[in-house]
This record gives C-alpha cells, structure tokens and sequence, in this order.
C-alpha cells in the first residue's frame, strides 16, 4: 500500500523485513505506539521526511514514501563508499577466477583445500558484489518496490555468512596438509592428523548451517549474530592456528636459513591480515548493532557496513596472496617468493611495471631486513 498499515496502532520493530510498513519506508522503535514501532522515512538510504501538507486525514493514513526526500550530498558519498568495496569485491572475484582457470590450464587444480579456498573465495566475493549493487541501487532509488532490498536475507544466508565462517577453517585444513608435506609422518600420526582435517571442517559447516538457521528467523538480532559469530571464531582459530603452525615450520622468523623460510613469512603476512580485518569486522558489527533501527544513528550505518565489506574483503585478498604463493610454481606470470598480485593488478588489465616494481620492493625490503 501507499501508507502504513494501522498507522495508528504501529509497525513490529526489529524485524529482518516490515511488511506492515510500505517500501521505502522503515520501522523504528516508539513506546507511543500499540505496537512498539512506527514507520518513518528510511535514513539508510538518506532520506527523511520532507514537507507535509497537513489535511484532516493525516494522523490516520500517516504519510507515504513519497513525502521523504534524499540528502543528495550525503547519498553520493555513500555511493562513492560502496562503489570502493564494490571495486574491492569485483576484483577479488576477477582474479580468483584468473587464478583457478590458470591452474587449471597447467593441470594443478585438484581437489585439494587449497582449491576449495579459492572456490569459497568466488562464492563470497560474487554475494558481496551482489549485495553491494542492492545497496547502491536502493540508495540512488532504483529499487522503488524493495524487491532486492527484502530479498537480501537470502544472500546474507546463502551468500556472505557461509563462506565466512568456512574460508578461515579451510586454510587452517591447508596448514595441516604443509606440516604433513613438510615432516615424515608415521601412520598414527598421519591418521591424526586426517580426523583433525575433518573435525576443523566438521566445526566450518556445523556452525555455518547454525548460522543459516538462525538467519532464516527474520529477526535482526539473528542476524547480527550469525554474521558477528564468525568473526569471533575466524580470528581466534587463525591467531592461534597461525602461531602453532610458525612456531612448528619456522619458530624463527628471522632464520633465513630455514628451507620453509619464504613459506612462513607468507603464512605471517596473511595472518596479519587476517587477524586486523577480523577486528575491524567485529568493530564494524558493534557500530552496525548500536545504529541499526535507531533513527538518529541510522545513517551512520552506511559507513559502517562499508568498514565491514572493506575489512571482509580486504582479508580475502589475504588468503588469497597466501594461497597465490603456494601455487607460485603454476602462476609464475602472477607471483614471486616475496609478492603476489596482491591487489590483482595483473590480472586486471592494469600496467604490469606497476606489479613488478611491487615486486622489487618487497624483495629489497626482504634483502634489507635479514
């Protein structure tokens, strides 16, 4: 409908999706209504309400979409922040393909958890694209009916929220397969170390169709668990999975003489990111729980949610350098020992001279540290 339905009595808040408030609109907290809630202009998308030409019927019919107006300046700036990660996203997606389609071209793809990292890596670098569009086209106001914008739940379930809480685990699973590479192992032990691959990846998929459960609930506070929850488990299972496997191939960074040196250093790097992104994540996700659904902070949603994506996808191209560098050997056209196309600009059209002299950096700074 065009206004809200029961104006008088309110709309239900904290739900995923509030069909009793027409699109475009949204449903805020009020103790002043039979309901808890009233729908009011939508300051995700930075629109308030405009002017109102008050008549008889106001209170009852309350007041249609069409009576909020965007804060253009805001709005760009907004766009400007999705667009960046939409760029981030898209290119992480562009070169994950380039990367699997080479190793498949030089008959290194196998079934591996190297390959499904990357493969997890496609699927949640093309659900955050998706969800960035939706983003962008509710804000510039082409998404009139919210058909996208309501649908959503269903890339917060299938699309972002499994990989995350699978990737993290998977290169733990990686880490297993170098150690058992890289020591001679006795049968027992190899037999431990394969239950130990299955049980990290029994807890990736347990908690991932939790959190899909708990996401079908179409309530915010659902979701805001099942995407807050990886990034506490990701980042802790990494710091400590990433400090045992250093301290168990290379316990000295420094000791250049290590033949899993280069390895290590890898390892450190990506773990780093890891590590930062999935604070940032977790920053990001309490800023989103204290702004969403408030009417005053609402719009401080946008940046946060932004801060989110940035730090999610900047912590794929982490693992992906990691595992761009275990597969050097099969992509000699993208990586060397101190440097990956990080930032996929050899992937992307971009100058080469730019990725090589990256490239000779880091090699010079690898020279002058040890």
């Amino acid at each position: 409908g065009k206004y809200p339905e029961h104006a008088r009595e309110g709309c239900v808040p904290w739900q995923q999706d509030t069909p009793s408030c027409p699109p475009r609109l949204e449903c805020f907290a009020d103790d002043n209504y039979v309901n808890g809630g009233r729908c009011d202009c939508n300051p995700i998308w930075w629109r308030v309400l405009g002017k109102l030409s008050f008549d008889d019927n106001e209170f009852d019919d309350g007041f249609s979409a069409e009576d909020c107006v965007s804060l253009v300046i805001p709005a760009i700036v907004v766009v400007l922040q999705y667009l960046f990660c939409l760029a981030l996203a898209g290119s992480a997606f562009h070169t994950t393909i380039v990367v699997i389609r080479e190793l498949w071209r030089s008959k290194a793809l196998k079934w591996n958890a190297s390959s499904y990292s990357l493969f997890y890596m496609v699927w949640a670098s093309a659900a955050v694209v998706a969800f960035l569009l939706i983003q962008i086209f509710n804000v510039v106001g082409l998404d009139k009916k919210e058909f996208w914008f309501k649908h959503r739940s269903y890339l917060f379930a299938y699309g972002i929220i499994p990989p995350n809480g699978i990737i993290d685990y998977e290169i733990g699973v990686t880490w297993i397969d170098l150690y058992d590479r890289t020591n001679k192992m006795s049968k027992s032990s190899s037999k431990s170390l394969k239950i130990l691959r299955y049980f990290l990846r029994f807890i990736a998929f347990g908690q991932t169709i939790v959190f899909a459960i708990l996401q079908g609930q179409s309530s915010l506070l659902a979701t805001y668990i099942s995407a807050l929850a990886p990034s506490v488990t990701g980042g802790l299972f990494i710091a400590v999975g990433g400090k045992i496997i250093l301290k168990t191939i290379c316990p000295d960074k420094k000791d250049v003489s290590n033949p899993n040196f280069k390895t290590a250093q890898s390892i450190r790097r990506a773990v780093r990111y890891c590590i930062i992104c999935r604070f940032l994540e977790f920053v990001a996700l309490m800023g989103w729980g204290i702004t969403m659904r408030n009417a005053v902070l609402t719009p401080i949603y946008c940046s946060v949610t932004t801060m989110y994506y940035t730090a999610y996808m900047i912590r794929l191209w982490g693992w992906l350098q990691y595992l761009i560098f275990g597969s050097r050997k099969h992509l000699k056209k993208y990586a060397n020992n101190a440097s990956s196309a990080y930032f996929g600009f050899s992937t992307i059209g971009l100058n080469k001279t730019l990725t090589t002299a990256s490239s000779k950096f880091n090699d010079l700074v690898l020279s002058l540290r040890h």
